[in-house]
Formats: structure tokens, C-alpha cells, sequence
């Protein structure tokens, strides 16, 4: 079984950071509303150079990476 990384990163002090996937998973977001979480990484173009997480918008990472 592969252990969730449900933790964000603290070093990240964007005003947007609550929008960033690693946020908002360490708030359960994923677990309270799995359809809107799945909206956010469908067809991802961006990664994150901190954790490594799949969006389809840079604006939903930290050090977004365009793929």
C-alpha cells in the first residue's frame, strides 16, 4: 500500500497557497468533495517541482512546471 502525502508546503507563503493541491489535500479537501479534486488534476499540463502532484493548472501548485 502506498503511503498519501497529506502534508503541504510551509515554505510556500503565495496569498494563493490555499488553492495549492498539497494544501488542499492536507485538509481533507480530496476526501470531502473527490469530484471537484479530480476536476483539478483532469488532463494535467503543470507538476510540482516541490511535491511532485499533477494539475491542469499551474495556479493549483506551488513551483508549477509546465509538462
Amino acid at each position: 500500500m502506498v503511503k498519501k502525502n497529506t502534508h503541504h508546503d510551509e515554505e510556500c507563503h503565495l496569498p494563493s497557497h490555499n488553492r495549492h493541491l498539497c494544501y488542499i489535500v492536507s485538509q481533507g479537501f480530496d476526501l470531502s468533495d473527490p469530484s471537484e479534486y479530480k476536476a483539478l488534476m483532469s488532463e494535467p499540463t503543470f507538476e510540482c517541482g516541490n511535491c511532485g502532484r499533477l494539475a491542469h493548472s499551474g495556479e493549483n501548485l506551488c513551483t508549477p512546471i509546465k509538462q
